[in-house]
């Protein structure tokens, strides 16, 4: 998902709407013992122009395992700059 215009509060929050969402759907999955589908999400931003969607994409990816990491069914953010406005 990509988010434009919106500030690394705005997409976090957003990330974490959709993770809510999809533990709110209980959907069983027989293959992890019966558990529910969770998601994890990773997302970054990056405020400089000087930043490619190539190393934003890359930077959400690294979160996204970062989320899995600390236990799955959670969101997990990275930054690459502190000037600008891009999102994924």
């Amino acid at each position: 998902m990509l988010l434009p215009g919106h500030a690394p509060v705005q997409v976090q929050a957003t990330a974490e709407r959709v993770r809510a969402a999809f533990e709110k759907l209980e959907i069983r999955h027989d293959g992890l013992g019966g558990s529910w589908v969770t998601a994890s999400l990773g997302v970054a931003s990056a405020l400089s122009a000087e930043s490619t969607l190539e190393r934003l994409l890359q930077a959400a990816d690294t979160a996204l395992y970062e989320a899995k990491r600390l236990g799955r069914n959670r969101v997990a953010a990275a930054s690459l700059s502190t000037q600008g406005a891009r999102v994924a």
